[in-house]
């Protein structure tokens, strides 16, 4: 946004503008087209929800879901969810069918138990882990916004295109979540035993027929420069959690070659495994993202750092 676009929105938003307030409220929340500011932002987008702006209500609930700029609570994120819909809000109205006509947030932060399938490295499969519903839902969240999916560039740093990776994706920051994601977050959390404030955003992938993931490490190698660099502003990627997200497509199954096992989970099963043991990366967790031979495969991805991330 240009300067004088972003003296504008400040205006109108200073002015009492509740659509002006939000989007403003939205940046600073980020970092992004302006600078980062939270406390500003929690207070703008907070004043939007008072006027009742569906799309502040909604962020509203994520921050709620959070506990960022107040204390956590699933009740008052809900209610601001149903506070939307009453506003006429259609995807507020869309998102109460998929959390339920009685909104239970036990049932949704209280995960299956899992099967163990190795020690070292650690791999854990779940059932049922979210419902269809929700899986549908995440789905049509990153339909539209789709794109090239990259890889860590180890040379110049970054990521990029390439080779190895020809499937598409979207990535969701936390202006693109709602409170059935945060719900999900929180589930992989419980799950795994690792504060949601450590997950990285998640990342929705989608794989056309013959698309794949060849065989890669989701650990950061800290032999690397540009990656050594990384985890030590960043923290190691520990944990990978899977959620495949449908089951109508043929091939697709997540590899381990050197584990002589493979997982093709059913509508909302669950893959974790651990990168590292005995806190170093482990090799063995070397996987790929077989291509699909008939039908299309979305997945749910979220890895998981040794360390608390800023907000994005």
């Amino acid at each position: 946004m240009s300067a004088p676009d972003l003296t504008s929105l400040q205006q109108r938003a200073v002015g009492g503008d509740a659509r002006a307030q939000y989007e403003l409220g939205a940046m600073l929340l980020v970092g992004r087209g302006a600078p980062w500011a939270p406390q500003q932002a929690y207070k703008l987008i907070d004043a939007a929800a008072a006027q009742n702006q569906a799309d502040a209500l909604r962020l509203s609930s994520v921050l709620s879901a959070l506990g960022e700029g107040r204390a956590q609570d699933w009740s008052q994120a809900h209610g601001l969810v149903v506070r939307a819909a009453d506003a006429g809000d259609a995807r507020a109205q869309r998102e109460l069918a998929v959390l339920g006509a009685s909104f239970d947030a036990q049932a949704w932060l209280t995960p299956p138990g899992p099967a163990q399938h190795f020690d070292a490295p650690r791999v854990l499969t779940f059932e049922k882990f979210i419902s269809p519903a929700a899986c549908d839902w995440i789905r049509a969240l990153a339909a539209p916004r789709l794109e090239a999916a990259r890889v860590k560039n180890p040379e110049r740093g970054g990521a990029n295109s390439d080779q190895y990776r020809s499937n598409t994706g979207m990535g969701l920051s936390v202006l693109d979540t709602d409170l059935v994601v945060q719900l999900t977050h929180a589930r992989i959390a419980n799950a795994i035993g690792v504060p949601v404030a450590q997950q990285e955003p998640t990342n929705v992938l989608h794989y056309e027929p013959g698309q794949e993931y060849k065989p890669h490490f989701d650990f950061i190698d800290p032999g690397v420069a540009h990656f050594a660099q990384e985890v030590q502003r960043l923290g190691q990627r520990t944990v990978t959690f899977l959620i495949y997200l449908n089951d109508d497509y043929e091939g697709g199954a997540t590899a381990f070659p050197r584990l002589d096992w493979s997982f093709k989970g059913k509508k909302g099963d669950a893959l974790a495994f651990w990168n590292v043991t005995d806190g170093r990366p482990d090799p063995r967790t070397l996987h790929a993202g077989t291509p699909t031979t008939n039908g299309v495969k979305w997945l749910f991805s979220k890895w998981v750092r040794d360390r608390a991330l800023p907000l994005v």
